[in-house]
């Protein structure tokens, strides 16, 4: 599987418009294809935050960027992936409900929304990811109201019965730079990792989310650099791109 293969289909937007929204599969390192040092990178990053979370009493993480396209997908999945493999019950939630994505590891017709809405029970809506132990409960049908619902008494319940079931609980959520769903789940968090893209990211957007994340009362646990190219000798030049355009400035309110 290609790290940058593309798939195009439409997509029903909450407002009533179909729009076609070009997303990348997520590069796994269950991938029985993924080079080595690019799986030994992400139990690299999984080994640095066992220490720190153990240290610090963090079980539910937050993962955000500052803003669209700089590869908190991949670093959330792989980093779930990661940690499961160390023998962590695991899972990872897809609280990104303008823009959902971690279905790109695997689908489901059900997720958090219909949770959420007392439409499903939350054990019905987790699995199995195909290839680990993982487990996965995906965002589920975009609802009008993002924001609302994950700053709800039930989405805070939610967080706190999954702390209980699991050792990790890895969250991949919405860039935290113009949308507040990061400061209002911020409350139930124990710490954030923030997705920064190399030789891309402003140093004034890091201070900026940095500073957003915080405010909402949570600890930054570190930053991941993605997208790093690696010395051709190693890859021989190639270029890892991950993640995906989320669409224009308005995030999740783009025609394309």
């Amino acid at each position: 599987m290609s790290s940058e293969a593309t798939q195009t289909k439409p997509h029903k937007h909450h407002r009533g418009k179909k729009h076609h929204v070009t997303t990348k599969e997520v590069f796994s390192i269950s991938n029985p294809n993924a080079p080595t040092y690019y799986v030994e990178a992400f139990k690299m990053i999984a080994s640095n935050i066992e220490f720190i979370a153990v240290a610090q009493e963090c079980k539910s993480i937050l993962v955000t960027s500052t803003i669209q396209d700089e590869g908190k997908t991949n670093l959330s999945t792989n980093l779930a992936l990661a940690l499961s493999g160390y023998g962590k019950k695991v899972c990872i939630v897809d609280c990104d409900l303008r823009r959902p994505s971690v279905h790109r590891l695997q689908r489901s017709s059900i997720g958090l929304t219909h949770v959420l809405k007392g439409e499903v029970p939350l054990e019905k809506a987790i699995f199995k990811h195909k290839d680990s132990d993982l487990d996965i409960l995906l965002g589920g049908a975009i609802p009008p109201n993002p924001t609302e619902i994950l700053s709800s008494t039930k989405m805070e319940k939610i967080v706190a019965s999954l702390a209980e079931k699991y050792d990790y609980v890895i969250y991949d959520t919405p860039p935290c730079l113009g949308i507040s769903d990061v400061s209002v789940l911020g409350k139930h968090m124990d710490g954030a990792i923030l997705a920064i893209k190399h030789d891309s990211t402003d140093k004034r957007m890091v201070e900026r989310a940095k500073m957003n994340i915080e405010n909402a009362g949570l600890k930054v646990l570190g930053a991941i650099l993605m997208e790093y190219k690696v010395d051709s000798d190693v890859s021989n030049s190639y270029y890892y791109k991950y993640g995906y355009k989320y669409g224009g400035y308005y995030y999740g309110d783009t025609e394309d």
